[in-house]
Order: structure tokens, then C-alpha cells, then sequence
């Protein structure tokens, strides 16, 4: 009998990488403050349930054709495009501030990977910056990366 090795599913793969950069993460987050740690908990446990999804997925895919999906690397072009969009989102954060930066991403980022209806983006956009803005401004007191028209 011929034992065939096959290389690990992609999606499989990726889903352990975030889990584990994730609690990594989550214990750098539990020296905060606990106001302050919050948020990063709740992401950071959302993107392991997510992965764990996305683990499942992958899994389920090699027991059974039927449930095939289309790989998160399907494309390596749509990956270093996400790898260059997250880079590029850190630095223009440090360099013209969060709010200015995160209202330029959403919109060029979602654009460049398909998405393109305006009305949709921008509500998207107003909701996502608004709920940061409210979560973290308003109830929080906690101030982001400064704008650079008002340092």
C-alpha cells in the first residue's frame, strides 16, 4: 500500500498562524489596563473564532468535494495585495493619523479587491469610523494616532 503524503490545506495552515499570533497577542494585551484591553481582546477572539471557522472549512473541504470553497490564497497577487494594504494602513496611521487614514483604506482597498458600490462603501465607511470614534473618543476617553492638521 502506497502512502501518499499531501501538503497541508493553505486555509489550514493560516487559521493555526493567526491563532496562535492572536493569543501571543492576548497576553501582551492582559498587562493593559483593563478599559484599554478590552477592544483588543474582543478582536483578537473574534479572529480566533474565525479561524477556527476558517480551520473547519478546511478541513471539511478535503472530507467532502461537495462543501469545496474557494481558497483564502487563491491568488498570491490578492495576498501580498492584503500584506502591502496593511503595511501601507500602519504607516499612513503613524504618518497623517488614524481617523484620516482608515476613511482613505476602506474605501481603496475594498475598491482594489472588487467591491465597488459607492453608497454601500461609504455608509460602511461613516459606520466603521463612527463606532470607533464613539467607542473609543467618546466612551473610552482614549485618544488614537493624532491627524496630522492637528498636531
Amino acid at each position: 500500500m502506497k502512502h501518499h503524503l499531501t501538503r497541508p490545506h493553505p486555509d489550514l495552515i493560516a487559521g493555526v498562524v493567526v491563532i496562535l499570533a492572536s493569543v501571543l497577542l492576548m497576553l501582551r494585551a492582559g498587562t493593559m489596563p483593563a478599559m484599554t484591553a478590552l477592544l483588543p481582546f474582543a478582536m483578537l477572539g473574534a479572529l480566533i473564532v474565525l479561524s477556527l471557522v476558517m480551520i473547519v472549512r478546511a478541513l471539511m473541504r478535503d472530507a467532502d468535494p461537495e462543501t469545496a470553497r474557494p481558497d483564502v490564497f487563491d491568488s498570491r497577487n490578492r495576498f501580498f495585495g492584503v500584506c502591502a494594504a496593511i503595511g501601507l494602513y500602519v504607516a499612513a496611521v503613524a504618518l497623517i493619523g488614524f481617523y484620516t487614514s482608515t476613511v482613505i483604506m476602506i474605501p481603496a482597498v475594498s475598491w482594489a479587491f472588487g467591491f465597488r458600490k459607492p453608497v454601500p462603501l461609504a455608509l460602511a465607511t461613516a459606520i466603521f469610523v463612527g463606532g470607533i470614534a464613539l467607542i473609543f473618543h467618546v466612551l473610552m476617553g482614549q485618544d488614537l494616532p493624532a491627524e496630522f492638521f492637528a498636531r
